[in-house]
């Protein structure tokens, strides 16, 4: 007989945890049902709440700057002995681009990378020495299309007109117009044959 007690002592335990599990599952399933519906109306609102920011940011953006970008090519000795040997130039490439303002029609016309073109200049000199990119290739009409200021990147190769192989190793310029045109950009190259192991 005092073996009974702890048997039902044993199934009212079951049983309560039963309940209990129950209780949670339901509790579960009740939230789980709820946040199905909620997260769409969320993610609606979100995006069109993030949209009138992004509207709200882009008109009170101030305009891009557009400016001419000083740049200024050293090479090392074994970099113009490179060039020599080969009587090859050096090639200096700025490119312009912007990125796409929230509208339908801003983001059509970015390309892979996600950014507006908007121009490209390339010049040649005959070695170490500066230049200077005018801002005349930057094409205006896209310019409307972008939001914040414009970013160039400028990148310095030998010319390969004599030879298909670069050889120069030179770093990769990139940086916003405003800040490209407050100074001289400086590029310090070296013979590839210097950076090669």
């Amino acid at each position: 007989p005092s073996a009974h007690p702890l048997i039902t002592g044993h199934h009212a335990m079951n049983k309560n945890l039963l309940i209990t599990s129950f209780l949670a599952f339901l509790a579960v399933s009740g939230c789980a049902r709820r946040e199905e519906t909620e997260p769409a109306a969320d993610a609606a609102t979100s995006q069109a709440a993030k949209a009138n920011t992004r509207q709200e940011i882009e008109k009170q953006a101030p305009a891009a700057t557009i400016a001419p970008v000083n740049v200024q090519v050293t090479l090392t000795p074994a970099a113009e002995a490179a060039l020599k040997s080969k009587s090859e130039k050096v090639m200096v490439v700025a490119a312009y681009s912007g990125d796409p303002r929230a509208s339908e029609q801003a983001q059509k016309l970015a390309d892979a990378s996600g950014t507006i073109k908007l121009g490209e200049n390339k010049q040649l000199i005959d070695g170490a020495g500066s230049l200077t990119f005018q801002d005349d290739v930057i094409d205006k009409s896209r310019l409307g299309f972008t939001f914040g200021e414009v970013q160039v990147t400028i990148n310095v190769t030998s010319s390969k007109s004599s030879t298909p192989e670069n050889l120069l190793a030179c770093p990769f310029y990139w940086e916003t117009l405003a800040e490209a045109s407050k100074q001289t950009v400086k590029i310090d190259c070296k013979a590839m044959s210097e950076v090669q192991h």
